[in-house]
């Protein structure tokens, strides 16, 4: 099952008066999130590219959703599939890891340290690595999938004046802002990102001394910064006025999005990662 074709739903209730808001529902994929995407094009691509050989082990740094999708394609197609995550990581992700058959090594740190301890098996040998911090792929996913998926679904004659998402390995943002602002110029791009000391889970800050490869920020356009108690806040509103149960980023985009249009007014794109199943063993629902 390829991912994709995803809802794109008006949130009508949490939009501010005389704006418009449009949610991109990307737990709707596979295994519940985007990164459904970017896991079945690395995936494809290294097999057609002859890069992953028959049977041979997976290994991915990953904060979960990344892995998830990987560990699907992997038990599907009959690879060993290793996963090095932050031990913060929620109990429901590493549960579903462990469910798809996935070997799980728990990192101290955060997703650098990750990165850094997958390298090393890599090194030793131990397999083969999708490194989606620099993989081309994981903005092709964007640019050849949401994107068009929003073109294509796109409800109203003139164009959505801003487009919100995470800032995470740099893949959503580059493939999405390089395809959308080729038809829409005057779109502006808004990169939603976690404080450097208050992070939320699969997002990055471009003040992490770590910056992925893969990522092209020149076409943002705004950034904004949003901690984790306010995040959350917006999931819990967002609940009670749309009755949809987001996850911790989403709850991020949603806030930045609302914020700016409730100031600047305007139509906006909301890409939405995931739900918030994955996260209610975490602070505040335990």
């Amino acid at each position: 099952m390829k991912p994709g074709n995803t809802p794109l739903e008006e949130l009508r209730r949490l939009a501010p008066p005389g704006t418009r808001l449009f949610a991109k529902l990307e737990w709707f994929n596979p295994t519940g999130s985007i990164k459904d995407r970017p896991a079945w094009y690395m995936f494809r691509n290294a097999v057609e590219d002859g890069k992953l050989r028959p049977g041979q082990p997976i290994i991915e740094a990953t904060s979960g959703n990344t892995g998830i999708g990987l560990a699907r394609l992997a038990i599907i197609h009959g690879h060993p599939m290793v996963i090095c995550l932050p031990r913060s990581a929620t109990e429901e992700r590493k549960q579903l890891l462990r469910a798809y058959g996935a070997e799980l090594i728990e990192v101290e740190g955060g997703p650098n340290d990750a990165i850094a301890h997958a390298r090393e098996l890599v090194d030793a040998g131990e397999g083969h690595m999708l490194y989606q911090y620099g993989n081309r792929w994981n903005v092709y996913a964007h640019f050849f999938g949401t994107s068009q998926e929003i073109l294509t679904g796109w409800p109203l004659t003139e164009p959505p004046t801003h487009l919100f998402a995470a800032y995470g390995t740099g893949g959503t943002l580059t493939g999405n802002s390089r395809a959308l602002v080729r038809v829409w110029p005057h779109l502006r791009i808004h990169s939603v990102e976690p404080y450097v000391d208050d992070p939320i889970g699969g997002m990055r800050s471009q003040d992490d001394p770590f910056q992925p490869p893969v990522a092209d920020l020149s076409l943002v356009t705004d950034r904004h910064e949003v901690g984790v108690a306010t995040a959350t806040a917006m999931v819990a509103e967002t609940m009670k006025t749309e009755g949809l149960f987001v996850g911790t980023s989403s709850g991020a985009i949603l806030h930045a999005a609302v914020d700016t249009l409730s100031r600047e007014g305007g139509t906006a794109v909301a890409l939405l990662p995931d739900a918030g199943w994955k996260y209610l063993s975490g602070p505040p629902w335990s």
